[in-house]
């Protein structure tokens, strides 16, 4: 059995030229033949990364942290070699506004504006907006490792991995949750399953990428009739893939440099309808700071799609 790449060699890039680089999207942060749409992200911000600190090397201090990052999804890619282009879309002092594209096969499949800083460097007024957080019910490392140990936490469960076989990046994460939860709403303290990893700025977009257990607590309005399914059983027993349309993340601060074990995820949906939905995700870390925000439009199709092979185009083709 091949070993699983850690997330940041999965992720990694490698520089071609000033302005253009390669990565390769593995299987194993796929959902059946699809890399995972933040992962995918997360690749498209190393590139940002990179070229911030190589190519524009001179600016300083460094200009390494993406606060914002604005994805439109537009050809579902494969597991394989991708190419990445940047153009200095503004190159400032203080910030940097770059536009990226991932492209495969020679298709452009990912665009996106990714907005770049030294978060650390940042300064200026600090206002209270009376934003209530959410309450994430344990902080601290000490309290949130309690959570893998065999007696556990009172009140806490480790989420399943339903479909784990088609959804392989289900893998690579362990989430946990309240036993009280909100309907429709789910709150997890998320880490990697591979204790050896540690959750970086590189790996927040994947996170919150991740809405485990949020379609199965949604109720669903099909009727139920004599020898029928209920909606609910009808919708337990299939397999569904979620394709991004559009992922928007505002990144609030930046972890430290060898990163930390979890990080919370409040997440939610304000509306399922016609087989299109969206996702708001809030983001804390292990002292129940804000980390980060994003928002995700997204699609609810037969899970065919997504095995279907995509094959060559000689022209742009739609996602689906």
């Amino acid at each position: 059995m091949a070993q699983v790449p850690t997330f940041l060699e999965a992720s990694a890039v490698k520089q071609l030229t000033s302005h253009t680089y390669s990565g390769n999207l593995s299987k194993s942060y796929c959902i059946g033949a699809v890399p995972n749409g933040g992962y995918v992200a997360a690749v498209m911000l190393r590139a940002a990364a990179t070229h911030m600190t190589t190519t524009h090397a001179r600016i300083s201090p460094p200009q390494q942290h993406a606060i914002s990052f604005h994805g439109m999804f537009m050809i579902k890619t494969n597991a394989g070699a991708v190419e990445l282009k940047v153009t200095d879309t503004k190159i400032g002092r203080g910030y940097s506004v770059l536009h990226v594209e991932l492209l495969q096969e020679g298709m452009r499949c990912v665009n996106a504006y990714v907005t770049m800083t030294n978060i650390d460097n940042e300064s200026g007024p600090n206002l209270n907006t009376f934003w209530e957080k959410p309450d994430p019910g344990l902080v601290g490392r000490k309290n949130l490792d309690k959570l893998l140990t065999p007696e556990g936490v009172e009140g806490w469960f480790e989420h399943p991995k339903p479909f784990a076989d088609f959804r392989e990046v289900s893998k690579r994460t362990r989430f946990f949750s309240s036993v009280k939860p909100t309907p429709g709403v789910v709150s997890n303290w998320g880490t990697f399953t591979n204790p050896a990893e540690s959750i970086t700025n590189e790996a927040i977009a994947l996170i919150a990428d991740l809405f485990v257990g949020v379609v199965e607590r949604m109720e669903s309005e099909a009727e139920t009739g004599e020898g029928k399914q209920s909606g609910s059983e009808m919708f337990q027993s299939a397999k569904f893939w979620y394709p991004t349309l559009s992922f928007t993340m505002d990144v609030k601060k930046s972890l430290p440099k060898e990163g930390v074990k979890w990080v919370f995820s409040k997440v939610h949906s304000q509306q399922v309808k016609n087989g299109r939905w969206d996702l708001q995700v809030v983001m804390l870390d292990e002292d129940g700071e804000l980390l980060a925000t994003s928002t995700q439009v997204a699609l609810m199709v037969d899970a065919s799609r997504n095995t279907k092979p995509r094959g060559k185009r000689d022209t742009p083709a739609t996602k689906l």
